[in-house]
């Protein structure tokens, strides 16, 4: 019995001894994983530290370490930046500049990333380098298919004006109040006029929010007095902050406080104490019908809209200091809706012959500038700049994918591989927005 206890003791010295020969003869490499036995035996706290410096040190290749738009350049391209939180709240106070799906990804993801495209580093430099003693420079954003990100370009650009110190006038999905206003009411300034007080408010809120540090210390004041009704009025030397906050308490004004506000933003611009930049989606509607109509069933012509009117003064190339970017697409094409009457059938042919005929309300043309543009809308922001926002490039569209990637969005195993990932950029066609609902899917 004494010697089999005797055994039992020599045993695990045995073979301690038996496993320290081994690792002496090939010592692994240190890891993360370590437990403080295996540390103490194999390496020094020291290396340890080295090796967790190192592997947070890898850097991502889609992602940019430059998150300041203004030194974005060619260097950058084709990779995501960091926007921070607080100055998306600025630029897009009511997440209007973007579609719903990328701002629930915005959300899901706990950041806000976007693309550094060509186009978007494109305007940046020529911001840059403009001469602005000259008329406004007028630049059109256009895709020869719909969702291939001309208001993420717009968004960069609109974050780069913001650092710049830029007095911005954004008007995002300026057609939504040519086809439904929220509401309408007839002008006191001119008969004839329709005013939409609630947009108008709305444009307002949003720019004092995008330039209220601007305007605090321009302290811009207005150089006539203005009647708003035979009894409310506002005098001369009043300043903008107080113009605005005038509309919110009477919205019924707003839409004439907003003529007021752009033609002073106008006037003044020649003293060279600011840079306006103007931000307008959708500015193809500008040169279309719309859908209004007034009470005695009569179309209500875009020139008729107090807002719409004095926003088409902004495009135009009368004063200085300032920038202007527009977008085209198919929904800035207003169609009409036709005829109760008619709207399925050809009054032309005889009864018995007629048939039903398909109507739709959504353009189908070509997407360039002479087609969305017309003759009226064309020669209006002639001479203009026309930049092409076109689809993904291979690198764009893998850098995407690894972002994805990145984020654990993609859930299906075999979207993982490389033949997936081939079939995703089959699938969409190299088209973002394609891309992006492809992936939500699985």
């Amino acid at each position: 019995m004494n010697t089999i206890r005797n055994i039992r003791k020599v045993l695990p010295i045995l073979s301690f001894s038996r496993n320290s020969i081994a690792r002496s003869a090939n010592i692994p490499k240190p890891n993360l994983y370590l437990s403080p036995i295996q540390s103490s035996l194999y390496s020094t706290d020291q290396e340890i530290k080295v090796e967790i410096k190192q592997n947070r040190s890898v850097p991502h290749v889609y992602r940019c370490s430059v998150n300041d738009p203004i030194k974005h350049n060619v260097n950058n391209l084709s990779k995501f930046y960091r926007l921070d939180q607080a100055e998306l709240n600025v630029i897009d106070p009511f997440q209007e500049c973007l579609n719903r799906e990328q701002y629930a990804e915005f959300k899901a993801f706990d950041e806000t990333c976007l693309m550094i495209r060509q186009p978007g580093v494109e305007i940046i430099n020529y911001l840059k380098n403009l001469d602005l003693s000259l008329p406004a420079y007028r630049f059109v954003l256009y895709g020869t298919q719909n969702g291939t990100g001309k208001r993420s370009t717009l968004l960069h650009i609109l974050h780069y004006c913001h650092k710049d110190n830029w007095l911005l006038f954004h008007v995002p999905n300026c057609s939504a109040v040519l086809r439904k206003a929220k509401e309408n009411q007839p002008s006191s300034y001119k008969e004839g006029r329709l005013d939409t007080p609630i947009d108008a408010a709305l444009f307002l809120k949003r720019f004092s929010i995008q330039n209220m540090k601007l305007l605090k210390e321009l302290d811009l004041k207005t150089t006539k007095k203005y009647d708003w009704s035979k009894r409310e009025s506002s005098p001369e030397g009043t300043p903008i902050l107080e113009l605005i906050d005038y509309a919110n308490s009477r919205i019924k004004y707003s839409s004439d406080i907003c003529g007021a506000i752009v033609r002073e933003i106008k006037l003044q611009s020649e003293s060279n104490r600011y840079k306006v930049f103007v931000a307008i989606e959708q500015i193809n509607s500008y040169f279309g019908p719309t859908r209004l109509k007034r009470p005695d069933k009569s179309e209500i012509n875009v020139d008729d809209i107090t807002i719409v009117r004095n926003f088409k003064k902004l495009l135009k190339n009368d004063w200085k200091n300032a920038a202007v970017v527009g977008t085209i697409c198919s929904r800035g094409v207003i169609i009409p809706a036709p005829n109760r009457r008619t709207k399925f059938y050809d009054v032309t042919i005889p009864i018995a012959n007629r048939r039903r005929a398909e109507h739709t309300l959504e353009y189908e043309g070509p997407l360039t500038p002479a087609h969305l543009l017309k003759k009226e809308g064309f020669y209006h922001l002639e001479p203009f700049v026309p930049i092409e926002i076109p689809a993904y490039s291979d690198l764009e569209i893998l850098n995407h994918y690894e972002y994805y990637k990145d984020r654990n969005w993609l859930q299906n195993e075999d979207a993982l591989t490389d033949s997936g990932k081939e079939e995703l950029k089959f699938l969409s066609g190299k088209n973002p927005r394609e891309f992006m609902r492809i992936c939500r899917a699985i």
